[in-house]
This record gives C-alpha cells, structure tokens and sequence, in this order.
C-alpha cells in the first residue's frame, strides 16, 4: 500500500489514547510472506488503518502491523527478522514511551491543534495567534504569532540535562523576543529568546534562585527573516549549545535549572515585561529530558516530518 505524504503526515501524528502509543511508518519494507505465518498473530478485515492500530493495541504481542487491501496483519517482535526491502509497501512499528528516547514533550502542531500528543500539556490561551501552511504547505499546521504567545500548563519542564528544538521563522525584528521563557518569576526561569535586543540573534540563559546570571549563549549569527530554520537549544552538565539547522553555532557555560513546579511558562512571551512578544512561526516543537548528541540532532533536522 503506498501512501502520499498528507497520509503518511497524518499517520505519523496518530497517537491513541491509551497508555501513551504510537506507531511508527517504516517506509520502502515488508515481510516475506513465505515465513509471515511463523511470526502472524492474526490477520483482520478492517476498513481504515487506524482501526487496524486499534486492533493491535488490545494484542499485547503486536509489535508490528501490515494494511494490504483492508486486510490488517498483526505480527510479533521477531518478524523483524524477515523484513525485505519493498517500494510498494509500508510497515508500522509499534511504540511506547520507553521507545521515544527522552521526549517527554511534543507539539507537532496539525490539523489546527497545539495540543502535547505525549504528556497532554496543550498550549492554550492564545494572544495574537493563528493557524497557517507549515513548510511543506500543509494547511494549519503551524502557528503564527504576531506579537502574540501562548501559555503552557504548570509542570516541571526543566531540572536537569534537556535539549528544546522546533521549526521557527522570524516574521519581524522585536526585542528579546521568546521562543520559551518558562519558570516562576524573572528571577527563576529558563529563557530561550529568537533575539538578543533587536539583533535577531538567539539569546539562551538559565536563571535561578534569584540569580541574575551572567552565563550565556549567545550567537553571533542572526536568524533570517521570513525563513524557516531548525532551531535547538542543549543543557547538560552545566554546557549550554546552540544548533541552527543541526550545525553547532554556539556553546557556553550555563546556571543550572532548579527542580521546581513551573507556574510561569510561554511560548513567545517573556517573564520580563519590558520585552516584545514573539513575530514568529513555529512548528513541531519537542522538549527532551536528556541532551541530544550532535548526530541526533542533525537527523531531527533532515526528518521530513
């Protein structure tokens, strides 16, 4: 069954509700059906895929789902033993949060949604925001903020090793704007800023227990404007980094996070209030509980969606 980007688009955002599971496409394979029955669960008629998921969700040794002329076929981990390389056909691995490698947070923004498909921690409340194409052109799969922000619900977002990353385009130059600022007051906060003053160059900075700190990431390249760019922003053992399109830009010495409940986070709004709101586009926004290494980060930017 081969499948045209919008569908392998929406399918690649599919999560059902129950304990947190999604699947994953693997393009271009199948199984050799001369050994499939050694490896079949069973096989079902079904009228669309994501009742074929939700068969395989209630089997608990479905770890891998095929969809042929609505014939949905469960098969078991060590079917991965005969998978043969076929254009034509796709392949859909199961997955549980132990499979997401640290993502705890992830926005992908579709569909006209801003909801987090894996901890339920929705942007809400929006000033000056809409929906718009993301960059591949598919409609109300990005968010556009003019001088606008959204607020996340209270969590601890940060108190240790993480990285953030997202799709963003610069739409003006405005002070300080945010990417994220998120904590509990100026004092004690996480700061991400698309732009050091009015230079549009990122501005990363961790402050805590009511430390202004003087340890920064700041780039010395500015972000274009009206241009998409892969943005990611790393903390582990007290080293900050800076990515642009999966290419280290800028590393430095960083405050630590506290371990605290954070009751003041935005998406581009600041905790300062002499700072601009964000102009900007975002899209398909993680946060991850560990640092990613420079090779993981490259292949978050080289995925098509």
């Amino acid at each position: 069954m081969r499948l045209n980007f919008l569908q392998l688009f929406l399918i690649n955002l599919t999560i059902l509700a129950t304990n947190s599971e999604f699947f994953q496409i693997l393009k271009d394979f199948d199984f050799d059906e001369s050994n499939e029955s050694i490896f079949l669960i069973s096989q079902s008629k079904v009228t669309n895929l994501f009742m074929c998921f939700k068969i395989c969700k209630l089997e608990p040794k479905c770890a891998y789902l095929t969809l042929k002329s609505n014939k949905c076929s469960l098969n078991t981990k060590y079917a991965s033993f005969i998978k043969n390389y076929d254009q034509s056909s796709v392949i859909y691995t199961r997955l549980s949060t132990s499979d997401l490698k640290g993502l705890v947070y992830y926005w992908p923004i579709f569909n006209s949604s801003t909801n987090d498909i894996i901890s339920r921690a929705d942007l809400n409340d929006p000033i000056n925001a809409r929906f718009i194409s993301n960059r591949f052109g598919i409609p109300n799969s990005a968010i556009s903020l003019s001088f606008g922000h959204y607020k996340l619900p209270p969590r601890n977002y940060f108190d240790g090793d993480f990285t953030l990353m997202a799709w963003i385009k610069l739409t003006k130059t405005s002070d300080f704007q945010r990417f994220i600022d998120c904590g509990i007051k100026e004092s004690n906060t996480v700061v991400v800023s698309l732009s050091k003053e009015l230079s549009n160059k990122p501005h990363f900075v961790i402050f805590n227990r009511d430390n202004f700190s003087q340890l920064v990431v700041d780039s010395n390249n500015p972000l274009e404007i009206g241009v998409w760019n892969h943005l990611t922003f790393t903390f582990k053992n007290g080293l900050g980094s800076y990515y642009k399109n999966g290419v280290l830009d800028q590393q430095r010495e960083l405050e630590y996070p506290v371990n605290i409940l954070r009751t003041n986070c935005f998406l581009g709004k600041s905790n300062f209030r002499a700072d601009s709101d964000a102009s900007a586009d975002f899209d398909d926004i993680k946060l991850f509980k560990r640092a990613l290494g420079r090779d993981e980060i490259l292949k978050e930017y080289y995925k098509d969606f």
